[in-house]
């Protein structure tokens, strides 16, 4: 039997906090994650209390963007943070933030884009015009951006995470994995894209195919019992 002293997270807890290989990318998603995170819980709660109708699709859709870009102050704030633990140092915080106010806004942008170009070719009348391209560019740049470089800046003033263990000196061991890495992901992703997948069908079909969705309580209250359970 395995020495209870060296088992389970006393195995890792002097590596768990180490530097990443990608401490950027891994800084942009999590400032990110936030921003997505707290768009989509605010947009509940206020669905949930009958404050946003989804009898109303474009205007959930608008409230959903503009909290989206008025979030970008927070999402450069926990970046730059998580930015200034990792390396010790504020410097490089501004790539940090410009990094978190393009990377998943210019991914949607992209694949727009291309799906735009798809509907123009079969001339679909679902296709953005291109006034309605400067309009979210302008909101992109004129709003998103300088929020996100602010929270950037408020968050070089901010004092660093205070990790709760010491991170040791020697990275401990890896051993090779038993199972390739795909068919970890695979497994690993499989039971929340299940559990997630019929509450957001219901949701794009209400954003995209001209269906309500009515159940913003389900998941408000699904996240008030996970949120219970972990505290």
């Amino acid at each position: 039997m395995p020495n209870e002293e060296l088992s389970g997270w006393k195995l890792v807890v002097g590596d768990v906090f180490r530097e990443p290989d990608y401490p950027k990318l891994l800084c942009v998603m999590v400032g990110d994650g936030v921003q997505i995170t707290g768009m989509a819980v605010v947009t509940i709660i206020f669905a949930a209390f009958g404050f946003m109708s989804p009898a109303s699709r474009g205007m959930l859709l608008t409230r959903m963007i503009i909290l989206y870009l008025f979030l970008g102050i927070i999402a450069g704030y926990v970046a730059v943070r998580v930015w200034r633990t990792i390396k010790g140092t504020s410097e490089g915080w501004r790539s940090v933030s410009w990094f978190v106010a393009c990377f998943f806004p210019g991914i949607v942008f992209v694949i727009r884009t291309i799906l735009n170009f798809i509907l123009w070719g079969s001339k679909s009348t679902g296709a953005l015009p291109i006034s309605l391209y400067f309009i979210l560019i302008s909101l992109w740049f004129c709003i998103s951006v300088p929020l996100t470089l602010l929270g950037g800046f408020l968050g070089t003033r901010a004092e660093p995470i205070s990790y709760p263990v010491r991170t040791n000196q020697i990275p401990r061991e890896i051993h090779a994995r038993k199972y390739p890495s795909w068919l970890l992901v695979l497994g690993a992703g499989t039971l929340p894209f299940g559990t997630l997948f019929i509450e957001l069908f219901f949701i794009l079909s209400s954003i995209w195919l001209g269906r309500f969705y009515y159940v913003f309580g389900f998941p408000f209250y699904s996240a008030y019992v996970v949120g219970y359970r972990l505290c």
